[in-house]
């Protein structure tokens, strides 16, 4: 029977202190893939108490269901590779039909990011580091994510960090045009992006990287053997939240079997 053992996270931010969480870790070999849902919910707790502090500041965030007819969702949004992985493993639990109607969404897209040359630009940024300009030329492309489904998003419990990071305060309207307006996103103090991204690049051995969501179906696929690849499930755990936060863990001796 599998040892499993009982962690405690206990997490300070700059926004103040997340509640104590128990978390329950199988001492055997885990993928990536399996550290999203627990960094879901951290990153939940961190932006929650980001939004804490700009409501005591008298901030409103304009962000909402149905807010300019899903206009940030046409965004260029970033993943790290565990994330893409993650979004892969997802869509495989889907019926066939559904599958197939996601997949074509994102086939439609990389066909017009191919015919605006958009793709190749994207695969040489880290030489030409144009990434705001590209991301403004993507906006400028009108293309909703492959997840939007009647203007609202079909995987809202489960959606990227970047998603739950991007939180704004300016007026609503100005999203029409996020990189002209000027719009003012609330400050997260730690990006579970950023901390999965610099993860991968230690467990693959390669350079930081972030995969744009509409190019993620594809790289996942491509890179379906790094997604497989196995770590040590407590010691895994651990090194994402040193990334995730820099603290340590409380680690009772206590042990617990199913």
């Amino acid at each position: 029977m599998n040892e499993i053992k009982l962690i405690t996270i206990a997490i300070e931010t700059p926004d103040g202190r997340l509640p104590p969480a128990k978390v329950r870790i199988p001492n055997i070999p885990m993928k990536m893939t399996e550290l999203i849902a627990p960094m879901q919910m951290l990153c939940d707790g961190v932006v929650r108490l980001a939004i804490e502090r700009e409501r005591s500041h008298g901030e409103t965030i304009s962000c909402h269901q149905g807010c300019n007819h899903g206009i940030c969702c046409c965004q260029l949004v970033p993943l790290s590779p565990p994330e893409a992985f993650f979004l892969l493993d997802f869509i495989h639990t889907l019926p066939s039909e559904h599958q197939t109607q996601i997949q074509t969404r994102f086939q439609a897209i990389k066909e017009v990011m191919d015919g605006k040359g958009l793709t190749e630009k994207i695969r040489n940024i880290e030489s030409t580091h144009e990434h705001q300009v590209l991301a403004y030329e993507y906006f400028q492309m009108g293309l909703p994510c492959p997840f939007l489904e009647k203007g609202s998003c079909s995987i809202y419990p489960i959606r990227p960090f970047a998603c739950r990071e991007y939180n704004i305060i300016s007026p609503s309207e100005w999203c029409a045009d996020p990189f002209k307006k000027g719009i003012r996103k609330i400050k997260i103090s730690r990006s579970m992006t950023t901390a999965t991204a610099r993860l991968a690049a230690e467990l693959c051995q390669m350079d930081p990287m972030l995969v744009p969501m509409s190019l993620a179906l594809e790289w996942a696929m491509e890179n379906e053997g790094i997604g497989q690849k196995r770590w040590p499930g407590i010691w895994l755990f651990e090194r994402m939240m040193e990334y995730a936060t820099g603290v340590g863990l409380e680690r009772p001796d206590e042990k617990i079997k199913p």
